[in-house]
């Protein structure tokens, strides 16, 4: 077994990004962080001398992270949520509070929060659907800042 890591601080595998996380603390106001992704992958390299490209793991990791760049990140499966459109804006309703968003400014993300938590169990999954080479694990870390980060893992 052989391992390969990218982190994606120093390989600019980076995004800025706002949410909330609706409660009761401070976390529920709108406010951003500055992310970054870094991957661990495991494989086998048999009778090769290596098993994964990391420019190919690199790209897939950066279209993950263009894709949730300078947006506001909207959690689809939070319970109570309620997401609907009107002239060009998203408007989102929960716990109380309406929020409208530029529908442009906005990415709907399939998770229940938008906590670094789910957030790499999102890329996580995003990335190995990618995949097009054969690969043991992956562990997917999404920094909230530094020092600070969640980790998704997947074994074959």
């Amino acid at each position: 077994m052989v391992e390969i890591f990218i982190d994606g601080n120093y390989s600019n595998i980076r995004f800025s990004a706002a949410h909330f996380i609706p409660g009761d603390w401070k976390c529920s106001r709108i406010h951003g962080h500055d992310y970054s992704i870094s991957v661990r992958i495991t494989g086998s390299l048999d009778d090769k001398t290596y098993f994964l490209d990391f420019s190919k793991a690199k790209s897939k990791l950066k279209e993950i992270a263009d894709h949730l760049d300078h947006r506001v990140l909207i959690p689809e499966k939070r319970n109570g949520i309620s997401i609907g459109r009107r002239e060009g804006n998203l408007i989102v309703r929960i716990e109380g509070k309406t929020y409208s968003f530029p529908e442009e400014e906005a990415r709907i993300v399939p998770v229940k929060d938008t906590t670094a938590e789910c957030l790499s169990e999102y890329v996580l999954g995003r990335f190995i659907d990618s995949l097009d080479q054969e690969v043991e694990g992956v562990d997917i870390e999404v920094h909230e800042g530094p020092g600070q980060y969640a980790k998704s893992s997947w074994k074959k």
